[in-house]
């Protein structure tokens, strides 16, 4: 199978798309595009981003970005933000080029034979099938809807398995509902509660004393469960470290939140460490629809559950407190008490009393220690994705 990936409404889900495909971003047990690739193994794929970001995708992962996918033959295009399951898999199966692929109103694949990437699905000539495909319209509706994509992935890519290294005194509610992978540990006085949910431990993660995880939950591979209470909902990439107290969040991969502190309905970047005591609002005192600001102006989100959206590679100091619906950018170095506007633009460096240009000099060199701690380099696209982001 050749597959394409999408890149349209890649903006709805800044800052993480400031610096990856929107195909990468994680929802539930997987990114949009790890989530295809389990679907269709073995296929040929490609994705669409904007060409800074392409550039850097593919000198890291060596997947194929802005091209058709290698090989010949017919091509499955996929929107980037759709969650797709095994029913649509039997569907594309089934169907012969020429097909579009419909869940509700909203088209979510196509299947044809093109010589050149097409732009959008519209293709009003092709037959129509209806699928089962949740779309996710932006990063806010993401964080809301990241409990039910942990169960989609636990229903139709996992069975209940308990392996790895689970300690007599670790306590495990339901576990028909958990999946814990060979060398994954669950600590003595940590508890795995699914009662309400499914709970998935990757390869090597570990729940450590005292612990608590709520299902739906996903706990990437290598990622650690440090202290606390995980709340409903969360989903953390490889490399994490985790604690305090979290819920209905997503970490993209080698990020931090060692300490107490609350981070509710909100979407973590790479190589972010939040500082001891950073919390975040994610509910208005009067409950109300709370507004994003990407830089634009502010967006209607209908949503009253939102905390705050931090690119990579950003930073919170000690006793950090960030509002309902904050957009922190890609390289910002937050501290210092008081709440921060609710948009904190890329490559700042300050707090609420005001902020200023990070030096992109310094900011690089800091970036490049960071990977090294957990033995990677910056490669050359990836730093001129971010002096491209700079400027």
């Amino acid at each position: 199978m050749r597959i394409l990936i999408l890149s349209g409404g890649w903006k709805n889900f800044r800052p993480v798309t400031l610096t990856r495909p929107l195909a990468e971003i994680r929802a539930g047990a997987f990114t949009f595009r790890e989530r295809i690739e389990r679907l269709f193994p073995g296929s040929s794929i490609a994705v669409l981003a904007p060409d800074a970001v392409a550039k850097a995708y593919s000198a890291r992962t060596g997947i194929a970005a802005n091209r058709l996918p290698d090989g010949d033959g017919q091509i499955l295009v996929l929107e980037p933000n759709a969650i797709y399951g095994n029913s649509f898999r039997k569907s594309v199966e089934d169907a012969s080029p020429g097909t579009r692929f419909v869940s509700g109103d909203e088209t979510v694949a196509m299947l044809g034979n093109f010589d050149k990437i097409p732009e959008d699905l519209k293709r009003p000539d092709f037959a129509e099938i209806e699928v089962d495909a949740t779309v996710i319209p932006a990063i806010w509706d993401l964080v809301n809807m990241n409990g039910g994509a942990i169960s989609h992935d636990f229903e139709n890519f996992f069975s209940a398995m308990v392996e790895g290294n689970i300690h007599p005194l670790g306590t495990i509610y339901e576990p028909s509902q958990v999946y814990i992978a060979p060398g994954a540990e669950l600590c003595a006085g940590a508890v795995l509660d699914s009662r309400n949910g499914p709970i998935i431990l990757a390869k090597n993660s570990i729940v450590r004393p005292g612990a608590v995880v709520e299902g739906p939950c996903y706990i990437g591979e290598n990622s650690i469960v440090v202290s606390g209470w995980i709340r409903p909902a969360c989903s953390f990439g490889p490399v994490c470290r985790v604690g305090g107290e979290i819920e209905s969040s997503v970490f993209q991969s080698f990020s931090n939140k060692y300490h107490e502190g609350f981070v509710g309905h909100s979407y973590i970047g790479e190589w972010v460490n939040l500082g001891a005591l950073t919390t975040t609002s994610d509910l208005k005192n009067n409950y109300g629809e709370i507004r994003v600001d990407m830089g634009e102006g502010q967006i209607k989100t209908g949503r009253i559950k939102i905390g705050s959206f931090i690119g990579d590679h950003a930073k919170t100091g000690i006793g950090a407190l960030l509002n309902s619906g904050t957009f922190i950018g890609v390289s910002v170095n937050h501290y210092g008490a008081g709440l921060p506007p609710k948009h904190v633009p890329d490559f700042s460096w300050g707090g609420a009393e005001g902020y200023v240009d990070y030096d992109i000099e310094k900011a690089i060199a800091t970036a490049k220690t960071v990977m090294s701690r957990r033995g990677l380099q910056m490669l050359p696209e990836e730093e001129a994705l971010l002096r491209s982001i700079a400027r």
